[in-house]
């Protein structure tokens, strides 16, 4: 049998390319993107207010079979029900954008029941209205079908907050 002077280099070769093969690499596994749109009315506290909003992202799973939300971007406008709502002066805005944010695992759901929670859910930036600021938590089913309801559960500045109910597909 031929053998190379030097082999060390081959038997090199030969173990990497059995790791390669024996070794399990996971991957976080894809599950849906979804567009979602809330235009109208928002459910509040003592009242209801005009709504436009749009967030996109996508959800994945991990190898332990947590999901989460990647890739978001979106934005919320809410203002008075009495008048205009771009022409506001007191409307309330927020841009969105993120990387990552897991489902909080101490979620016990009182209303939404079958329901992630993804917190926090944070304005990266706003119109500064009433103190500025907007933050709250994502709250979708775990039955990710083509169609479904989502809702973000909100505060706003110092007295704006409710939940905005989204269709997304």
């Amino acid at each position: 049998m031929f053998m190379p002077k030097n082999t060390s280099w081959l038997l090199i070769l030969m173990s990497q390319a059995f790791i390669t093969l024996t070794t399990e690499v996971r991957a976080d596994s894809y599950l849906a993107r979804y567009l979602c749109i809330a235009q109208g009315d928002m459910r509040q506290n003592g009242g209801q207010s005009k709504v436009h909003s749009r967030m996109e992202f996508r959800v994945y799973q991990d190898d332990e079979g947590n999901p989460y939300l990647t890739r978001g971007v979106g934005h919320v406008l809410v203002g008075e029900k009495r008048s205009e709502l771009l022409s506001q002066r007191y409307a309330y805005y927020g841009l969105f954008q993120f990387h990552k944010i897991r489902a909080n695992p101490n979620y016990r759901p009182v209303k939404y029941t079958h329901h992630y929670q993804f917190k926090p859910f944070h304005a990266r930036f706003t119109n500064k209205v009433d103190g500025g600021g907007m933050w709250g938590y994502w709250v979708m089913p775990k039955t990710l079908d083509k169609t479904l309801k989502a809702h973000y559960v909100f505060q706003a500045g110092s007295h704006m907050g409710g939940t905005i109910d989204y269709n997304c597909q």
